[in-house]
């Protein structure tokens, strides 16, 4: 099974922003990268929690917490504790 933050990547590398990007880094700035935008934020909050079966409460959808892979990890294991069974 995938790691949460891989298959994180392999979605924002598939985003139309991330035409010119080969390498993801954990720590890299999905913002400054230019893969994230607004548009790009309401498409990742819809993938993660389509794929992870959780729920991003919209007071999580800040730029903190989409800032770079590893930043959408923990924001993923936090939704993840709150889901019973999981």
């Amino acid at each position: 099974m995938k790691s949460v933050e891989s298959a994180i990547r392999d979605f924002l590398l598939q985003l139309p922003t991330a035409r010119k990007i080969r390498e993801l880094k954990p720590g890299d700035s999905l913002f400054q990268r230019g893969l994230l935008d607004s548009m790009g934020v309401i498409r990742t909050v819809a993938f993660c929690e389509e794929t992870f079966g959780i729920e991003i409460r919209d007071e999580e959808v800040i730029p903190e917490n989409f800032e770079s892979l590893r930043a959408l990890s923990r924001l993923i294991k936090r939704a993840q504790s709150r889901v019973p069974g999981k």
